[in-house]
Protein backbone atom coordinates (compact mmCIF):
# COMPACT_ATOMS: atom_id res chain seq x y z
CA UNK A 1 0.00 0.00 0.00
CA UNK A 2 2.88 2.08 1.26
CA UNK A 3 4.09 1.80 -2.66
CA UNK A 4 0.80 3.16 -4.24
CA UNK A 5 0.45 5.86 -1.82
CA UNK A 6 3.99 7.18 -2.76
CA UNK A 7 2.98 6.61 -6.74
CA UNK A 8 -0.18 8.51 -6.32
CA UNK A 9 1.53 11.09 -4.72
CA UNK A 10 4.52 10.96 -7.57
CA UNK A 11 1.50 11.35 -10.22
CA UNK A 12 -0.09 14.49 -7.96
CA UNK A 13 3.05 15.88 -8.02
CA UNK A 14 3.42 15.44 -11.83
CA UNK A 15 -0.18 16.89 -12.61
CA UNK A 16 0.93 19.59 -10.37
CA UNK A 17 4.15 20.58 -12.65
CA UNK A 18 2.30 20.06 -15.73
CA UNK A 19 -0.55 22.93 -14.47
CA UNK A 20 2.49 24.94 -13.64
CA UNK A 21 4.48 24.93 -16.59
CA UNK A 22 1.27 25.10 -18.87
CA UNK A 23 0.72 28.85 -18.87
CA UNK A 24 4.80 29.43 -20.04
CA UNK A 25 3.59 26.66 -22.72
CA UNK A 26 0.69 28.95 -23.65
CA UNK A 27 2.88 32.08 -23.54
CA UNK A 28 5.21 31.07 -27.19
CA UNK A 29 3.45 32.16 -30.01
CA UNK A 30 2.19 29.82 -32.33
CA UNK A 31 3.96 28.51 -35.80
CA UNK A 32 1.99 30.72 -37.39
CA UNK A 33 3.57 33.79 -36.40
CA UNK A 34 6.62 34.72 -38.07
CA UNK A 35 8.89 37.71 -37.73
CA UNK A 36 11.28 38.34 -40.81
CA UNK A 37 14.41 40.33 -42.15
CA UNK A 38 13.03 42.63 -44.75
CA UNK A 39 14.39 45.67 -46.35
CA UNK A 40 13.08 48.23 -49.01
CA UNK A 41 15.53 49.97 -51.64
CA UNK A 42 14.21 52.25 -54.35
CA UNK A 43 15.34 52.22 -58.20
CA UNK A 44 18.56 53.93 -57.37
CA UNK A 45 18.90 51.20 -54.56
CA UNK A 46 18.71 53.94 -51.67
CA UNK A 47 16.78 52.65 -48.68
CA UNK A 48 12.96 53.54 -48.29
CA UNK A 49 12.45 55.16 -44.94
CA UNK A 50 8.41 55.43 -44.98
CA UNK A 51 7.34 52.01 -45.55
CA UNK A 52 4.55 51.17 -43.50
CA UNK A 53 2.29 47.87 -43.20
CA UNK A 54 -0.41 49.29 -45.24
CA UNK A 55 1.98 49.71 -48.50
CA UNK A 56 2.50 45.81 -48.29
CA UNK A 57 0.48 42.74 -49.01
CA UNK A 58 1.67 39.02 -48.92
CA UNK A 59 -0.09 35.63 -49.91
CA UNK A 60 0.96 31.95 -49.31
CA UNK A 61 -0.99 29.41 -51.23
CA UNK A 62 -3.34 32.00 -52.72
CA UNK A 63 -4.31 32.71 -49.32
CA UNK A 64 -3.43 36.52 -47.66
CA UNK A 65 -1.23 36.68 -45.39
CA UNK A 66 -1.63 39.60 -42.21
CA UNK A 67 1.40 41.46 -41.90
CA UNK A 68 0.83 42.41 -38.07
CA UNK A 69 4.23 45.37 -37.65
CA UNK A 70 7.23 46.25 -39.38
CA UNK A 71 9.52 48.09 -37.20
CA UNK A 72 13.73 48.54 -37.23
CA UNK A 73 15.47 45.15 -36.01
CA UNK A 74 17.29 46.49 -32.97
CA UNK A 75 19.27 43.32 -32.14
CA UNK A 76 22.95 42.88 -32.26
CA UNK A 77 24.65 41.88 -35.24
CA UNK A 78 26.92 38.82 -36.12
CA UNK A 79 28.34 38.86 -39.43
CA UNK A 80 30.72 35.66 -40.57
CA UNK A 81 33.22 36.78 -43.67
CA UNK A 82 33.86 33.68 -46.04
CA UNK A 83 37.16 33.77 -48.34
CA UNK A 84 37.67 31.51 -51.08
CA UNK A 85 41.73 30.31 -51.25
CA UNK A 86 41.03 27.87 -53.93
CA UNK A 87 43.08 27.74 -57.35
CA UNK A 88 40.76 29.60 -59.69
CA UNK A 89 40.86 33.00 -57.50
CA UNK A 90 44.98 32.92 -58.41
CA UNK A 91 46.30 35.42 -61.19
CA UNK A 92 45.74 35.29 -64.53
CA UNK A 93 49.25 36.03 -66.80
CA UNK A 94 48.97 40.10 -67.47
CA UNK A 95 46.45 41.04 -65.10
CA UNK A 96 45.71 41.40 -61.21
CA UNK A 97 45.29 38.95 -58.94
CA UNK A 98 41.51 37.82 -58.18
CA UNK A 99 42.79 37.22 -54.81
CA UNK A 100 44.36 41.02 -54.78
CA UNK A 101 40.66 42.24 -55.81
CA UNK A 102 39.22 39.65 -52.90
CA UNK A 103 41.17 40.70 -50.28
CA UNK A 104 40.51 44.27 -51.19
CA UNK A 105 37.03 43.59 -50.51
CA UNK A 106 37.52 41.86 -47.68
CA UNK A 107 39.80 44.99 -45.96
CA UNK A 108 36.23 46.88 -47.35
CA UNK A 109 33.80 45.15 -45.17
CA UNK A 110 36.10 44.70 -41.92
CA UNK A 111 36.71 48.70 -41.54
CA UNK A 112 32.98 49.44 -42.56
CA UNK A 113 31.55 47.31 -40.24
CA UNK A 114 33.95 46.49 -37.46
CA UNK A 115 32.03 49.23 -35.01
CA UNK A 116 28.40 47.98 -36.24
CA UNK A 117 28.94 44.15 -35.55
CA UNK A 118 30.94 41.19 -34.41
CA UNK A 119 32.69 39.97 -36.80
CA UNK A 120 33.98 36.28 -37.56
CA UNK A 121 36.30 35.21 -40.77
CA UNK A 122 37.45 32.02 -42.20
CA UNK A 123 39.02 30.90 -45.17
CA UNK A 124 38.30 27.99 -47.64
CA UNK A 125 39.38 25.97 -50.61
CA UNK A 126 39.16 22.24 -50.79
CA UNK A 127 38.27 22.82 -46.81
CA UNK A 128 38.05 25.39 -44.50
CA UNK A 129 41.19 26.47 -42.43
CA UNK A 130 42.39 29.79 -40.54
CA UNK A 131 39.14 30.24 -38.85
CA UNK A 132 39.36 33.28 -36.55
CA UNK A 133 35.77 32.59 -34.36
CA UNK A 134 33.63 35.37 -32.52
CA UNK A 135 35.70 34.57 -29.07
CA UNK A 136 38.62 36.17 -30.44
CA UNK A 137 37.28 39.37 -31.23
CA UNK A 138 37.47 41.81 -34.60
CA UNK A 139 40.85 42.79 -33.55
CA UNK A 140 41.94 39.30 -33.62
CA UNK A 141 40.02 39.63 -37.85
CA UNK A 142 41.93 42.66 -38.44
CA UNK A 143 44.92 41.33 -37.66
CA UNK A 144 44.65 38.45 -39.73
CA UNK A 145 43.27 40.17 -42.74
CA UNK A 146 46.78 42.55 -42.04
CA UNK A 147 48.82 39.17 -41.84
CA UNK A 148 47.97 38.29 -45.11
CA UNK A 149 48.28 41.22 -46.72
CA UNK A 150 51.70 41.43 -45.90
CA UNK A 151 52.70 37.67 -46.67
CA UNK A 152 54.40 37.97 -49.89
CA UNK A 153 54.08 34.08 -50.06
CA UNK A 154 50.90 33.61 -48.66
CA UNK A 155 49.28 32.87 -52.99
CA UNK A 156 51.96 30.63 -53.35
CA UNK A 157 51.47 28.70 -50.43
CA UNK A 158 47.44 29.22 -49.81
CA UNK A 159 45.76 30.01 -53.26
CA UNK A 160 45.43 26.13 -54.70
CA UNK A 161 43.49 23.15 -55.13
CA UNK A 162 39.35 22.99 -55.23
CA UNK A 163 36.74 24.96 -54.07
CA UNK A 164 33.85 23.42 -51.01
CA UNK A 165 32.20 26.81 -51.06
CA UNK A 166 28.69 25.03 -49.44
CA UNK A 167 30.82 23.41 -47.26
CA UNK A 168 32.51 26.56 -46.10
CA UNK A 169 29.02 28.70 -45.96
CA UNK A 170 27.81 25.37 -43.70
CA UNK A 171 30.90 25.79 -41.39
CA UNK A 172 30.65 29.45 -41.31
CA UNK A 173 27.28 29.30 -39.66
CA UNK A 174 28.52 26.86 -37.51
CA UNK A 175 30.22 29.64 -35.76
CA UNK A 176 27.14 30.93 -35.10
CA UNK A 177 25.84 29.99 -31.50
CA UNK A 178 22.01 30.31 -31.57
CA UNK A 179 21.71 31.89 -34.49
CA UNK A 180 19.02 33.55 -36.03
CA UNK A 181 17.91 36.71 -38.65
CA UNK A 182 20.04 39.23 -37.42
CA UNK A 183 23.35 36.97 -38.74
CA UNK A 184 24.56 36.74 -41.58
CA UNK A 185 26.66 34.93 -43.59
CA UNK A 186 28.57 37.14 -46.31
CA UNK A 187 31.12 35.38 -48.58
CA UNK A 188 33.56 36.36 -51.42
CA UNK A 189 33.84 33.77 -54.38
CA UNK A 190 34.16 32.58 -57.71
CA UNK A 191 30.58 30.98 -57.03
CA UNK A 192 31.84 27.54 -58.31
CA UNK A 193 31.81 24.48 -56.17
CA UNK A 194 33.45 21.10 -57.13
CA UNK A 195 34.34 19.93 -53.90
CA UNK A 196 31.29 20.29 -51.32
CA UNK A 197 29.60 16.94 -49.47
CA UNK A 198 27.01 19.36 -48.61
CA UNK A 199 24.35 19.83 -51.26
CA UNK A 200 22.38 23.05 -52.34
CA UNK A 201 19.37 21.55 -50.87
CA UNK A 202 21.17 20.67 -47.88
CA UNK A 203 22.39 24.45 -47.59
CA UNK A 204 19.13 25.79 -48.30
CA UNK A 205 17.45 23.82 -45.42
CA UNK A 206 20.13 24.64 -42.79
CA UNK A 207 19.98 28.31 -43.63
CA UNK A 208 16.17 27.75 -43.48
CA UNK A 209 15.61 26.43 -40.29
CA UNK A 210 19.07 28.80 -38.66
CA UNK A 211 17.04 32.06 -40.24
CA UNK A 212 20.93 33.12 -41.39
CA UNK A 213 21.13 35.03 -44.27
CA UNK A 214 23.39 34.51 -46.71
CA UNK A 215 25.17 37.71 -48.88
CA UNK A 216 27.87 37.07 -51.40
CA UNK A 217 30.16 38.83 -54.05
CA UNK A 218 30.66 36.68 -56.70
CA UNK A 219 34.44 37.25 -58.22
CA UNK A 220 34.86 37.48 -62.46
CA UNK A 221 38.75 36.12 -63.17
CA UNK A 222 39.88 37.23 -66.96
CA UNK A 223 40.23 33.93 -68.31
CA UNK A 224 42.86 34.50 -70.44
CA UNK A 225 42.46 31.07 -72.77
CA UNK A 226 41.02 29.06 -70.21
CA UNK A 227 37.20 27.66 -70.52
CA UNK A 228 34.96 28.50 -67.76
CA UNK A 229 34.25 25.19 -66.12
CA UNK A 230 30.95 23.82 -65.37
CA UNK A 231 30.88 25.12 -62.29
CA UNK A 232 32.06 28.47 -62.77
CA UNK A 233 28.93 28.36 -65.38
CA UNK A 234 25.87 27.52 -62.92
CA UNK A 235 27.42 28.44 -59.65
CA UNK A 236 27.01 32.22 -59.45
CA UNK A 237 22.61 31.74 -60.29
CA UNK A 238 22.70 28.59 -57.91
CA UNK A 239 24.70 30.83 -55.01
CA UNK A 240 21.76 33.85 -56.28
CA UNK A 241 19.16 31.49 -55.65
CA UNK A 242 19.72 30.52 -52.43
CA UNK A 243 20.73 33.86 -51.14
CA UNK A 244 17.59 34.90 -52.44
CA UNK A 245 15.50 32.01 -50.26
CA UNK A 246 17.42 33.02 -47.13
CA UNK A 247 16.37 36.85 -47.54
CA UNK A 248 20.39 37.65 -48.55
CA UNK A 249 21.23 39.33 -52.19
CA UNK A 250 24.15 38.52 -54.32
CA UNK A 251 26.52 40.94 -56.35
CA UNK A 252 27.30 39.66 -59.25
CA UNK A 253 29.54 41.87 -61.48
CA UNK A 254 32.95 42.16 -59.33
CA UNK A 255 35.69 42.44 -61.45
CA UNK A 256 38.89 44.54 -62.62
CA UNK A 257 38.69 47.03 -65.33
CA UNK A 258 42.06 48.57 -65.69
CA UNK A 259 42.79 49.19 -62.14
CA UNK A 260 39.67 49.93 -61.07
CA UNK A 261 36.69 47.87 -59.67
CA UNK A 262 33.38 47.30 -61.46
CA UNK A 263 30.94 46.23 -59.01
CA UNK A 264 27.13 46.63 -59.07
CA UNK A 265 23.80 44.98 -58.02
CA UNK A 266 22.76 44.61 -61.73
CA UNK A 267 24.72 44.79 -65.26
CA UNK A 268 23.38 48.07 -66.30
CA UNK A 269 23.86 50.23 -62.49
CA UNK A 270 26.28 53.18 -62.80
CA UNK A 271 26.35 53.74 -59.21
CA UNK A 272 29.78 53.82 -57.99
CA UNK A 273 31.60 50.80 -56.21
CA UNK A 274 31.69 51.92 -52.79
CA UNK A 275 28.08 53.25 -52.33
CA UNK A 276 27.39 49.36 -53.92
CA UNK A 277 29.18 48.08 -50.97
CA UNK A 278 27.29 50.53 -48.48
CA UNK A 279 23.98 49.81 -49.27
CA UNK A 280 24.52 46.37 -49.15
CA UNK A 281 25.96 46.64 -45.92
CA UNK A 282 22.79 48.55 -44.92
CA UNK A 283 20.62 45.81 -45.90
CA UNK A 284 22.65 43.47 -43.81
CA UNK A 285 22.69 45.23 -40.25
CA UNK A 286 20.06 48.11 -40.83
CA UNK A 287 17.12 45.54 -41.87
CA UNK A 288 14.14 45.90 -40.63
CA UNK A 289 12.07 43.19 -38.81
CA UNK A 290 8.18 42.25 -40.58
CA UNK A 291 5.87 40.17 -38.30
CA UNK A 292 3.05 38.17 -40.09
CA UNK A 293 0.80 35.72 -39.31
CA UNK A 294 -0.01 32.89 -41.81
CA UNK A 295 -3.36 31.59 -42.78
CA UNK A 296 -2.41 27.91 -41.43
CA UNK A 297 0.90 25.97 -40.13
CA UNK A 298 3.34 24.60 -42.51
CA UNK A 299 4.40 21.28 -42.76
CA UNK A 300 7.17 21.79 -45.43
CA UNK A 301 8.95 24.85 -46.01
CA UNK A 302 7.16 26.84 -48.25
CA UNK A 303 7.65 29.55 -50.81
CA UNK A 304 5.36 32.93 -50.12
CA UNK A 305 5.16 35.99 -51.90
CA UNK A 306 5.55 39.22 -50.31
CA UNK A 307 5.39 42.49 -52.41
CA UNK A 308 4.11 46.30 -52.19
CA UNK A 309 0.32 47.02 -52.93
CA UNK A 310 -0.62 48.44 -56.21
CA UNK A 311 -0.51 52.28 -54.74
CA UNK A 312 2.42 51.45 -53.43
CA UNK A 313 4.08 49.81 -56.25
CA UNK A 314 3.12 53.39 -58.47
CA UNK A 315 4.34 55.15 -55.91
CA UNK A 316 8.31 54.01 -56.03
CA UNK A 317 8.39 52.43 -59.59
CA UNK A 318 11.10 49.41 -59.63
CA UNK A 319 11.86 49.54 -55.75
CA UNK A 320 13.06 46.24 -54.64
CA UNK A 321 12.06 43.76 -51.41
CA UNK A 322 15.26 41.91 -50.10
CA UNK A 323 13.27 39.42 -48.03
CA UNK A 324 13.31 34.76 -47.24
CA UNK A 325 11.32 33.65 -49.48
CA UNK A 326 11.08 30.73 -48.28
CA UNK A 327 9.12 30.00 -44.86
CA UNK A 328 10.43 26.72 -42.67
CA UNK A 329 8.22 24.25 -41.42
CA UNK A 330 6.26 24.53 -38.55
CA UNK A 331 7.68 20.93 -37.36
CA UNK A 332 11.11 22.51 -37.40
CA UNK A 333 10.22 24.94 -34.68
CA UNK A 334 8.96 22.68 -32.80
CA UNK A 335 12.39 21.67 -32.13
CA UNK A 336 13.36 25.17 -30.86
CA UNK A 337 14.77 26.04 -33.85
CA UNK A 338 14.98 30.22 -34.07
CA UNK A 339 12.72 31.90 -36.70
CA UNK A 340 13.11 35.42 -36.50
Amino acid sequence: MRYFSNLRTSFLNFSVLLLCIQPVWSQDPPCTTRKLPVSFRDSQNLPLQNISITDLEAKLHGRPVKIVSLAPDPRPRRLVLILATSGSIGSIEGEPALWNLELSLAWHFFEANRERAKIAMLFFGDEVHDVTDFAQGNAAVGEKLRQVSEDSKYVKKQIKGRTALRDAIFQGIQLLDHPSSADAVYVMTDGGDNSSHQSASELDRHLAVTSVRLFAVVLYPKLGNRRQAPEEVSGPQELAEIAQRSGGEILTAAQWHGKNVALSANAESKVKSEETLERLYQAIVQNSLLEVELPFPISKSERWELKLSSAARRQWKNAKITDPDTLVSCYAEVFGLDHN
